[in-house]
């Protein structure tokens, strides 16, 4: 994975610790893309699958046609300093864009959630990934 064009840092400080976040990741390019959450150290961080299996980050996809990233969906605990990065096989940095995040009140904060998208060509149409991540004031 020497050869992986990753983007800057992307901060998750709206997420405040403790809470349980949750992800998905689609791609649609013709490079491998790259997705992962990295500590407060800049280290990718481990996650558990949706069906309960543990997986490490970085989680990647391939191919032109619409796709999950392998293991892209799945859930984690946030700790304060994590940050998202996104890489590409191809010869660019991805460029990344962010939605605004969302956050969900009924009387108190019940959750909320935040898009990310990133072009790695010179096309810009900011189609190749596709990084929902979503979190939670309450587990169960």
């Amino acid at each position: 994975m020497a050869d992986v064009q990753w983007s800057a840092a992307q901060s998750l400080a709206y997420i405040p610790d403790g809470k349980l976040v949750t992800f998905t990741a689609m791609h649609q390019a013709e490079y491998t893309q790259y997705v992962q959450i990295i500590d407060a150290d800049g280290n990718p961080i481990s996650f558990y699958c949706l069906d309960g299996s543990q997986a490490t980050f970085p989680i990647s996809g391939s191919g032109v046609n619409v796709g999950f990233l392998q293991n892209g969906a799945g859930r984690f605990t946030m700790a304060s300093g994590m940050q998202v990065q996104f890489g590409s096989s191809g010869p660019n940095v991805p460029k990344v864009s962010a939605g605004t995040p969302v956050v969900f009140f009924i009387n108190k904060i019940f959750g909320g959630g935040t898009l990310y998208v990133t072009e790695d060509g010179t096309d810009n149409d900011y189609n190749d990934t596709s990084f929902v991540i979503q979190w939670y004031q309450y587990v169960g």
